[in-house]
């Protein structure tokens, strides 16, 4: 919900009032006040489809629904619950039982709204009525649940049919065994969610999702239909990526990697074959890569001590080729190692120095393979030295060159 944060900023310095109703003032003063939100010349009912349900009558709709969702599952954590009885009881009191199979049970509460309605000024209203009840565009035949916050809901063992999401706030929301049946979540947040096993069917998809620091632990399928754009999601930082391998390599860690949630986007148990479009090519690539790593950073203490340090070594290698800041920092830990062995060597394998400043000034100047000076290797050992920040200098500056073309592919 961060535009809508940013947009009810533009409307407080547009001049409105601090106990008014947003939803009220902006419909009165609409014609006014989208050049200033949208810029002169854009139409838009973004800012519209969301600031409905902060009204009055939105938040009596957007409780009604937690509890009609609610109420759903509760009837169907009953009905599971008779069945496990029933189910139970029969298999031992009748030996055929199991031969047949005995009745089967769908496991997912079906809501599609169609039986929804609530109470606002003394009538009941249905949820094609509320929408109706606003100056914005319509959409069928899906139900209009476009811009609604439901920030926090937990939805378990549902079936989601005929909604649309688009712009909706999952943040901190928690979807588990959920089943898509043209259910659709273009440009929804779902900041710091859980999202665990997910099944969208029948044009259901995650067009600019916004998943940054949520768990995605199995949408299903991950492909060309379900997400056409890729979703915008926060990539693991190279000095936790670090923290959890340096851990990793001598002892188990006591929370499992690529699990935690609100550090970073976290991608586990999701298959990314069916992502072939040039959009969603980085977004894929980034997910083999989380999902392969933190797998193998988990079972890490279970292979020899010289492959684990190989591995760590790759994994740590393998970020920079999507992060400048993880390979500029790499150049600048490499280049201060040589700098201080540089200024630890001196007189004893380089000539003399007047200090470390003087030394990583050299080093830097190597390193960048400008050339060597102010520094010379007196020894065999320096020699080697010079050679091998050489060599690193080359090969940082070759990644760099490799990762500005990644970049430009991935972006056109």
């Amino acid at each position: 919900m961060n535009r809508y944060s940013e947009r009810l900023r533009t409307l407080q310095e547009s001049g409105l009032p601090a106990d008014a109703d947003v939803c009220e003032y902006y419909f009165a003063h609409r014609r006014d006040l989208d050049p200033k939100l949208f810029g002169k010349n854009v139409s838009s009912d973004e800012f519209a489809m969301q600031v409905r349900w902060k009204s009055p009558f939105g938040i009596a709709c957007v409780d009604a629904l937690k509890q009609h969702f609610d109420a759903k599952m509760k009837a169907k954590e009953k009905e599971t619950a008779a069945w496990f009885k029933h189910d139970h009881e029969k298999m031992m009191s009748d030996p055929s039982y199991r031969k047949t199979g005995g009745r089967a049970i769908d496991w997912y509460s079906t809501i599609d709204l169609e039986d929804f309605d609530f109470e606002f000024n003394g009538r009941r209203w249905s949820l094609t009525e509320f929408t109706y009840s606003f100056k914005t565009g319509r959409i069928s035949p899906q139900q209009d649940l476009i811009g609604i916050d439901l920030s926090g809901v937990r939805l378990r063992n549902v079936r989601l049919v005929n909604l649309c999401f688009a712009n909706a706030c999952f943040d901190g929301a928690n979807l588990d065994q959920v089943e898509l049946i043209n259910t659709n979540f273009p440009q929804a947040s779902f900041r710091n969610a859980r999202i665990m096993t997910v099944r969208a069917q029948n044009r259901s998809f995650f067009n600019n999702a916004d998943v940054r620091s949520a768990g995605v632990f199995g949408i299903h399928p991950l492909s060309d239909e379900t997400l056409t754009a890729p979703v915008r999601f926060s990539a693991i930082s190279y000095w936790t990526l670090l923290s959890q391998t340096l851990t990793a390599l001598f002892r188990t860690p006591s929370t499992a990697p690529g699990w935690k949630v609100g550090q970073h986007t976290t991608f586990m148990n999701n298959t990314v074959t069916g992502l072939t479009l040039p959009d969603t090519q980085a977004l894929r690539e980034y997910i083999t890569w989380y999902q392969f790593t933190m797998k193998r950073i988990r079972t890490l203490r279970d292979i020899p001590i010289l492959p684990r340090i190989g591995f760590a070594l790759a994994v740590l290698t393998t970020k920079h080729w999507t992060s400048y800041k993880a390979l500029a920092g790499f150049a600048l830990f490499v280049d201060v190692v040589f700098a201080l062995t540089m200024w630890l060597g001196s007189g004893a394998l380089f000539s003399a120095n007047s200090g470390f400043f003087d030394c990583f000034y050299s080093s830097t100047l190597l390193f960048a393979s400008i050339g060597i000076e102010g520094i010379k290797p007196i020894s065999h050992i320096g020699q080697w030295i010079v050679m091998l920040e050489a060599v690193a200098g080359y090969i940082t500056l070759a990644l760099f060159v490799f990762l500005i073309a990644r970049k430009i592919e991935w972006e056109y």
